[in-house]
């Protein structure tokens, strides 16, 4: 369904490029305004850059005087100032290190970090990720992963490698003895590949003629699973 862009009023069809800056497709905006707003916001949008909760009060001034001296509506106007008041919303103003370096402080773990770091290098949490997820609920299922681990189903594994006949042809018979057996025992088999050796050579020479044969030798890897306890 075609959409109007809330800046000039163009219709953009289902294959246009729309731009819903507060996440709805009620409100969107054409590609052609996009470009010709502050860079900022499209940084912004595209994550590009995290700036903190005073240098986006700074940013929202200057964008918002900017649109107007451009003559935009009042609806885009507001749409891209709610869009910078939930960023700063979610914003904060880094700490200081002793040597004067800006840090943040992780959601889950609470370790302080440098600003410009985007993986923690303790817990592995994504600063990038904020506007997906609340940090409140990133740091509830990380602090509850121990609880859920215990509800998971256990697995133990077995690998069972397979060679090829000295032919160069796949052993049959083997793999389906294996395969039988462990299922039997209650194991499934989860994955199987061939992983080559090398070539093996023979040659014959009978009555002063010579012949031989060369085929590739491969083995056969077979990875089986079997639960050991089941999930609650």
């Amino acid at each position: 369904m075609a959409k109007s862009c809330i800046a000039c009023g163009k219709n953009i069809g289902l294959l246009g490029v729309r731009v819903p800056l507060l996440g709805t497709e009620d409100l969107v905006i054409c590609s052609d305004c996009f470009d010709k707003m502050p860079s900022v916001i499209n940084e912004l949008y595209q994550k590009r850059v995290y700036p903190t909760k005073s240098e986006l009060l700074t940013i929202k001034d200057e964008v918002i005087q900017q649109l107007k001296a451009s003559n935009y509506n009042q609806d885009t106007i507001n749409v891209v100032t709610k869009f910078l008041d939930d960023k700063i919303a979610r914003a904060k103003d880094p700490e200081n290190s002793e040597d004067g370096k800006l840090l943040k402080k992780c959601p889950v773990c609470k370790k302080n970090v440098n600003y410009d770091t985007e993986i923690c290098s303790d817990c592995g949490y994504a600063f990038n990720v904020v506007d997906v997820m609340e940090y409140q609920e990133i740091a509830k299922i990380y602090n509850a992963r121990l609880e859920q681990i215990k509800k998971n189903p256990y697995y133990e594994y077995d690998c069972v490698v397979v060679r090829n006949l000295s032919d160069g042809s796949t052993n049959k018979e083997r793999i389906e003895e294996v395969i039988t057996s462990h299922a039997m025992q209650g194991w499934r088999l989860v994955t199987m590949y061939s992983n080559e050796l090398g070539k093996n050579t023979m040659g014959v020479a009978v009555g002063g003629v010579g012949g031989g044969t060369n085929t590739t030798m491969c083995e056969d890897v077979m990875v089986f699973e079997r639960c050991i306890k089941a999930g609650e």
